[in-house]
């Protein structure tokens, strides 16, 4: 069935989203009064959608702080998400990588300006970066984020971050114009050091779909192993990859 066009959005649906989407975003515990305030709405209103997702299992709630939580039925359709044509084949490449270089490799795609990591491969070395799939940082403090932006001009990254690029750490890049340049530097590769998390830097090359940047692979380390020797290593498993990854995402649609 073809979708009505000029249809408006149901209220009702986006706010259930915008609860999921809050508590995904607190990566924690909130109240009720908490989750109203968040969504500038009311408890009474927001019950009901509460109430439900408790009741089906996308939400848990805790008696003794009486805070909601994303449930296990959201994991369950993450896991069938995980299970589309071509994930698994995604995965076994970046375990080739993490074999040729020894560290963490992450495969990413852009939303709404962030990057949504939507795969992990650890690196079996001790010390190692802190990250996890599902989540979000924005792009432009992260290699793989840049090479997602890769192709946005000047007006598109405005129109993206309105309220201007805000510092994850000392080192994030926060003004527009050494951002584009940055981009347009991307040839094909995108660094980063230190700008999403300290003493970790990142090296990222952009996966491409019918000519568009689809998603990206990234490899991130602690700064204090990474040398010349790391990157030329790193580039040649990264560029090896993308040609692989770039007939595997022909097939995915996520």
């Amino acid at each position: 069935m073809k979708e009505p066009s000029g249809q408006t959005e149901h209220k009702p649906t986006l706010r259930t989203i915008s609860i999921l989407e809050l508590l995904a975003a607190e990566e924690g515990k909130c109240t009720l009064t908490e989750i109203a305030r968040g969504l500038d709405s009311s408890p009474s209103t927001l019950f009901p959608i509460v109430h439900t997702l408790r009741s089906h299992g996308y939400l848990n709630y805790d008696e003794q702080t009486q805070a909601y939580s994303l449930g296990l039925r959201l994991f369950e359709l993450g896991c069938s998400l995980r299970n589309t044509s071509g994930y698994d084949d995604i995965v076994e490449i970046m375990t080739g990588i993490v074999d040729a270089c020894g560290e963490t490799c992450h495969f990413g795609v852009l939303d709404k300006g962030n990057v949504l990591y939507l795969a992990k491969v650890d690196s079996k070395q001790p010390v190692r970066m802190f990250s996890r799939i599902g989540r979000r940082l924005p792009a432009y403090g992260t290699a793989i984020g840049k090479a997602l932006l890769k192709d946005c001009s000047l007006e598109d990254l405005k129109e993206m971050y309105p309220h201007g690029l805000e510092p994850l750490t000392e080192h994030t890049v926060t003004d527009f114009n050494v951002l584009i340049e940055q981009l347009g530097s991307i040839d094909p590769f995108a660094y980063e050091s230190e700008e999403s998390n300290e003493s970790v830097c990142c090296v990222a090359i952009p996966i491409y779909k019918n000519s568009r940047i689809y998603g990206a692979i990234s490899v991130a380390m602690p700064v204090f192993r990474y040398d010349e020797d790391k990157r030329r290593r790193i580039e040649i498993a990264l560029r090896e990859a993308s040609v692989h990854a770039e007939r595997i995402v022909q097939y995915l649609n996520l």
